[in-house]
């Protein structure tokens, strides 16, 4: 079955936006499924985001930061916005470079994927190699710790309280990839 094919079971009869921020939008859409009922399906549509995964000298490069929204202190790989115009592997470089000052000579895209049903945004999940370290450049607000742990521990620290999918994802991506 086509996606052509997949809209046609299942149209939308009317797309609402009801809350409009720099960083996101929210709304719905009113779709019919393919019983003919009609329903709302929720959504927020931020923008895409990139993981690292980066290795230097048998250490990932991790980040710790606390994040208000969950309340919690991660360990987390870096993660970041994607800007317009800017693929995964350009973004993956820059926010590796801004969060924790390593700068990569090689970036590889290992994944792009919905992590979220209801988010309109793509992860990608980029694996950086050839680490120079340097001076960290993080936007305005943001406190980032760098941490690096060695390759052999990185999916038990990923896997620590607190959890989160923008790490224990990527470094399982990396493992799978013989690349940890």
């Amino acid at each position: 079955m086509t996606d052509d094919q997949r809209e046609a079971e299942w149209p939308v009869h009317d797309s609402t936006v009801t809350w409009e921020t720099e960083y996101f939008d929210a709304g719905y859409d009113r779709v019919e499924r393919p019983g003919g009922e009609r329903a709302n399906y929720y959504w927020l549509s931020p923008g895409d985001s990139v993981s690292i995964v980066a290795v230097h000298e048998g250490e990932v490069v991790m980040v710790e930061q606390y994040r208000p929204r969950q309340r919690e202190r991660f360990r987390s790989c870096p993660v970041g916005a994607v800007d317009p115009g800017e693929s995964f592997e350009e973004a993956g470089r820059r926010e590796l470079r801004e969060e924790t000052g390593y700068r990569a000579a090689a970036v590889e895209l290992l994944q792009r994927y919905y992590s979220e049903g209801w988010l309109r945004k793509e992860r990608g999940v980029v694996f950086a190699d050839g680490l120079t370290p340097g001076e960290q450049d993080t936007d305005e607000g943001e406190f980032v710790d760098v941490v690096t742990v060695p390759v052999e521990e990185a999916i038990e620290t990923a896997r620590g309280e607190p959890t989160n999918g923008w790490t224990l994802t990527p470094l399982l991506l990396a493992r799978e990839e013989g690349l940890l």
